[in-house]
């Protein structure tokens, strides 16, 4: 394990679960929030997870699932959809363009 793996996957949760065969994807998913919550700073986990996929991800590993949760969290929070946050959405737009 790389420097930069031990820094952003510090009890080696992703590693081991890319090495294990025959995980389901609910184990991977479960070991993802494991390695998640763990985080010391949560808010870096999209950074973290970018690093790891730079480390991990190859051609024998890119149909993965571990693989995919790394890519989904890359990406950041997912996009809270409905009636409250279009309210939130536009009571931002309203301070903005109010000056407050």
């Amino acid at each position: 394990m790389n420097d930069d793996a031990k820094f952003h996957d510090p009890r080696n949760l992703i590693g081991d679960a890319l090495i294990m065969e025959g995980l389901t994807e609910e184990e991977n998913r479960s070991i993802f929030f494991d390695w998640a919550f763990g985080l010391k700073q949560p808010e870096t986990a999209p950074n973290a997870a970018k690093s790891l996929l730079a480390i991990y991800r190859n051609e024998m590993t890119s149909a993965h699932p571990m693989i995919k949760l790394l890519e989904a969290a890359a990406e950041g929070p997912a996009m809270r959809k409905g009636r409250t946050n279009r309210r939130r959405e536009a009571a931002k737009r309203w301070e903005k363009d109010a000056g407050v």
